[in-house]
């Protein structure tokens, strides 16, 4: 991987969480994480909360109502930030018929899979949606699934119903299988079955993506409850987006 000169500040702006870290030498450092709606109503905790050994400073959005409020921000470590887009995504080829309908984060974890990790890979990005993205050799970013991710699947428990309550997916898992109150009920169903609905989806994916291309299939987690997913083969890596962010700001730099 390559060294980056200067501490870059990357940001990675999503539904829920926002997540942001100093990248130097070729690893993520500090990295901490912020309710985006938080950003948004307290501006000023988040640019409290920012590294102030950042020279520049890089990101990416899935949340259109936060863009123009973090790129000010950012503007006060480097006049021009740079915003990842499916333009500027490095040497990631992008197969996909609409790129610009591909969301940032799924291309910064794309370009990661595929510079780090190496492909044929999926990356599994767990955050209030599951994305699987495929990345090959040959042709780059290949298409993907989404699935609602656990946190939403339990707020749909207790919105689409009148007694269940609100459950969050931080609250300690029953060790038992049998749950002794709805809460833990839904805890154990969440636990139990997201894992189990990743697996099921990678059943299909797998063999697909070995009709595309033959060789080891790297199947990368990532992602806010990326923790679901520790018991399934696959290689943990929290930062994939923010490394992302910086490769492809690191390439735009020398171009």
């Amino acid at each position: 991987m390559t060294e980056c000169k200067e501490p870059l500040l990357c940001v990675d702006v999503g539904n829920t969480n926002t997540r942001f870290g100093i990248f130097e030498s070729g690893e993520v450092r500090g990295a901490r994480m912020l309710p985006t709606r938080q950003l948004m109503a307290c501006p000023g905790d988040f640019q409290e909360s920012l590294p102030k050994d950042a020279m520049k400073a890089a990101f990416c959005s899935v949340t259109p109502a936060a863009d123009a409020l973090v790129e000010e921000i950012l503007q006060e470590i480097t006049p021009n930030p740079f915003r990842l887009s499916f333009s500027n995504c490095g040497d990631l080829p992008i197969r996909y018929p609409k790129p610009n309908q591909v969301g940032e984060d799924r291309l910064a974890n794309s370009l990661a899979a595929r510079k780090i990790h190496g492909t044929p890979a999926i990356v599994i990005d767990v955050g209030t949606a599951a994305t699987f993205d495929i990345i090959t050799t040959k042709h780059g970013y290949e298409g993907g699934v989404i699935v609602p991710g656990p946190q939403a699947l339990l707020d749909c428990l207790q919105v689409q119903t009148a007694l269940l309550p609100h459950v969050s997916i931080t609250q300690p898992v029953p060790q038992e299988q049998i749950g002794r109150s709805t809460t833990e009920a839904m805890l154990i169903g969440i636990s139990t079955g997201f894992p189990g609905m990743i697996e099921a989806i990678l059943t299909k994916v797998i063999p697909a993506v070995e009709k595309l291309e033959g060789g080891e299939i790297r199947k990368v987690a990532t992602g806010g409850g990326g923790f679901r997913l520790h018991n399934l083969d696959m290689i943990q890596d929290p930062d994939l987006t923010l490394k992302g962010i910086a490769l492809a700001h690191q390439d735009s730099a020398i171009r």
